[in-house]
């Protein structure tokens, strides 16, 4: 049961047209009149500021231009390393992130004709499946970057986990957990994107408790839920950080500088585009006469700049793995992605490495004999770490 101006107040009837299938299935029909969807007050659309046109269309340039060569650096470089010990689980989680952001990059083309000739140019179902593509880009990511968060926080605080998160039975699972993942929460997004006439690809909600929930739950699960796991995780790593005598490796540092950037990156480029969906959640709730109904109804105008900014974070994390490890590029030409992630107490082994030397330094008189926390056997290598590194 919704509050009466919930039920009684929607500004514009839901009457779809004949040849629609019934609600809420995502068929592929045309709602021929823009009186058929729910909008906020005002005459506000995607395409309605020319300054967020503009604003939209040079990032979605820029994303392009640095975003589709990068991503595919990423993938090159990555895809076929197969070191002896495994690939780090830190390696596979990047290499996915950057498939998920080169596959949304792939469709910027499409979106700077829409922005410059002000018509959209797939019809119905290309207008729902290129949004699924983002919507499925955008949760992809969002997990991924998330999982980066929590393995950086298990190399710290638990080290001797090492050689666990480097199984490919572990990779495997995680990565089909993920895609599956987006693939149902970015159903939404085809379900609510029709085509407004014949020109205009925008979200259509049938009732002003659609549209609310619709845009509350997309920015609870793509940006509240997950950064609140992110900083959890961060909080528990800095915590330990600076209880413990010594930091972790030089390459590892360089992992963990790379991840805090990669989560930064992306919470900044997000955010004005999940502020959008929370105005305009509040907006569909608060009375059709109000002043922040209207408001809901001009954020409209700053979806292009917000969405086309949300893009632009598919490509800077390349350029954050350049700054990151660049020094490596001179020694390690072209492979220097691979050697970054060789370098980190993931790839070498949980014991072996500095960030393994922080947990046992911390514990007095530790044996690891015939824990296998050296060269990833039971016997010489873990014998060899006691002697090295006990008091």
């Amino acid at each position: 049961t919704f509050p009466s101006h919930l039920a009684s107040g929607v500004t514009l009837a839901f009457v779809p047209a004949p040849e629609c299938a019934p609600w809420p299935f995502p068929a592929p029909c045309r709602y021929r009149r823009m009186t058929d969807c729910y909008r906020p007050p005002g005459n506000e659309t995607l395409l309605s500021s020319p300054a967020s046109r503009a604003t939209g269309t040079a990032f979605l340039l820029l994303a392009a231009l640095l975003g589709l060569p990068g991503n595919g650096f990423v993938v090159w470089s990555l895809a076929g390393w197969r070191p002896a010990r495994g690939r780090p689980l830190a390696a596979t989680l990047v290499l996915h992130l950057a498939l998920a952001d080169g596959a949304v990059l792939l469709l910027t083309p499409l979106f700077v004709a829409f922005l410059v000739r002000q018509a959209w140019p797939l019809g119905q179902l290309g207008c729902k499946a290129v949004y699924y593509v983002c919507a499925l880009s955008m949760y992809a990511s969002v997990l991924f970057t998330s999982l980066l968060s929590l393995q950086r926080c298990l190399a710290v605080t638990r080290p001797f986990l090492a050689p666990r998160l480097r199984s490919p039975v572990l990779a495997r699972r995680l990565l089909l957990a993920v895609w599956l993942a987006a693939l149902l929460l970015a159903v939404p997004a085809a379900v609510y994107r029709h085509l407004w006439g014949d020109s205009l690809c925008q979200l259509c909600h049938p009732s002003r408790a659609h549209a609310a929930v619709h845009l509350s739950l997309e920015t609870l699960t793509a940006f509240v839920l997950p950064f609140g796991l992110v900083l959890g995780c961060y909080s528990v790593t800095l915590a330990r950080l600076r209880g413990a005598r010594w930091g972790s490796g030089r390459q590892g540092t360089r992992v963990g500088r790379l991840v805090s950037a990669i989560v930064l990156a992306f919470g900044l480029l997000w955010a004005p585009y999940h502020m959008v969906n929370i105005v305009q959640a509040m907006a569909a709730m608060a009375p059709p006469e109000g002043a922040l109904a209207k408001q809901g109804g001009a954020s409209q105008a700053a979806r292009a700049g917000t969405t086309a900014l949300a893009f632009f974070s598919s490509s800077v994390n390349p350029v954050l793995y350049l700054f990151t490890a660049g020094d490596l590029l001179p020694r390690a030409g072209p492979r220097f992605l691979t050697r970054l992630f060789e370098g980190s107490g993931e790839a070498r082994g949980g014991g072996r490495s500095r960030e393994g030397t922080m947990e046992l330094r911390t514990t007095p008189r530790l044996r690891v004999v015939g824990l296998g926390l050296g060269n990833g056997d039971p016997g010489g290598g873990a014998a060899k770490d006691s002697q090295e590194w006990g008091p």
